[in-house]
């Protein structure tokens, strides 16, 4: 291998800092792998009839807007929130809206294709398509069934958040009653599995202690898929400093959200004293209209009136949420968990849909970051994660 002496190194890494910001990210941009960690567009393939292939003016991802955001890969969600669902319903619900992802990946074979693994990212971004997989919110979607886990990670389930908004068997939410101190026993039984089989442990919306906890018992890195900065924005669903730096310390990544709400406290009081109403309003107009073909435009419209009352939040407010981590544990541990599609419209101002992401980037040119440590937040990262719990695994899929 050549070898370039350091001088020579440093003399060319200054040349492209020295390039006009708007040429270095249009540069980046022409391959870079931007990687998104969680987009919940899954659900409306089930319910709503959504097609990918379609330029649609409501939600936030379709594959048009996708080319021209240079989206390279996502990890789509899989859920039924425990709340909205009785326990009967979980699983069932969880394997129609995985059944419909890769119904809808093969309808788009032209312009997507599932990966399986990180090779198959690779080759399929090089080929100028989108990589979808898959992954599961939260732990009471397989049953207690570590059978029904592995039979997941089989059809194409790559991370699974351990809680969702309600505490379960394994781990406590950061959203519910605090009922194990962190895991379980199950809990700490699941980390174990889960790293065997080389599914990452999601570590969004269980509580702090939890955390820890997961990142202790974990042999892998860990990822935080949606979560924002509790520095920047205190509030119950984003990860104080010290877990950041609990998370980092052992390989793993923040991916931010873009809710919002979660990024300006402002702007999460006011959605969260709204919350309630909002989503009876969209319950009680749902039983009224239940065979109605235009009661889902009617819950866009519900959602939207209620966003409307919001402080608005700009995209930089974003870049501050990434800043603040790289700064704090360094760029290897920040990515981007954008939570697309299941956060009701509630998006930065110039972060509206994915065709924005390319803002991302030129904003974080702006900022200063080199090329790399760019490419490493806007993807690499979340890609070296994967990688890593591949490697460890000791069954293969």
């Amino acid at each position: 291998m050549l070898r370039l002496p350091a001088a020579l190194l440093l003399l060319c890494s200054s040349a492209v800092l020295a390039q006009p910001p708007a040429d270095r990210a249009e540069r980046l941009l022409r391959d870079i792998l931007i990687f998104d960690a969680h987009i919940d567009t899954p659900r409306y393939f089930v319910d709503e009839g959504y097609k990918l292939a379609d330029h649609h003016g409501y939600y936030e991802l379709d594959i048009p807007r996708m080319k021209l955001g240079k989206l390279g890969a996502v990890l789509f969600g899989i859920y039924a929130q425990p709340q909205d669902y009785p326990p009967h319903l979980w699983l069932p619900r969880a394997l129609e809206c995985l059944e419909a992802l890769h119904r809808e990946v093969a309808a788009n074979s032209r312009d997507m294709e599932f990966a399986w693994n990180v090779a198959d990212i690779e080759r399929i971004h090089r080929s100028g398509k989108l990589a979808a997989l898959a992954s599961l919110e939260g732990g009471h979607l397989f049953a207690d069934s570590f059978r029904i886990l592995r039979l997941f990670h089989k059809l194409g389930i790559r991370y699974m958040t351990l809680a969702h908004f309600r505490s379960n068997n394994f781990a406590d939410s950061m959203t519910d009653e605090l009922v194990h101190n962190g895991l379980s026993k199950s809990g700490r039984d699941l980390v174990a599995e889960m790293n065997r089989i080389g599914m990452i442990p999601d570590v969004s919306h269980i509580s702090d202690k939890a955390v820890l906890d997961a990142v202790e018992a974990s042999r892998s890195p860990v990822i935080a898929s949606h979560s924002s900065v509790k520095a920047i924005a205190p509030i119950v669903r984003n990860v104080p400093d010290e877990v950041i730096r609990a998370i980092a310390k052992k390989g793993g990544v923040i991916c931010i959200n873009f809710h919002a709400g979660y990024l300006e406290k402002s702007a999460y009081d006011v959605y969260i004293r709204n919350w309630p109403a909002r989503d009876q309003e969209i319950k009680d107009m749902l039983a009224l209209k239940s065979t109605d073909p235009s009661r889902w435009e009617l819950v866009r419209g519900i959602q939207r009136r209620y966003f409307a009352q919001m402080p608005k939040v700009d995209y930089k407010v974003l870049l501050k949420h990434i800043d603040h981590v790289a700064k704090l544990v360094g760029p290897d541990h920040v990515g981007l968990g954008s939570d697309y599609d299941g956060i009701s419209g509630m998006t930065p101002v110039g972060m509206e849909d994915v065709s924005k992401y390319p803002v991302l980037v030129k904003g974080l040119v702006d900022m200063g970051y080199s090329n790399q440590d760019i490419r490493k937040i806007m993807g690499l990262n979340l890609l070296r994660v994967l990688r890593a719990n591949e490697q460890a695994a000791t069954e293969k899929p």
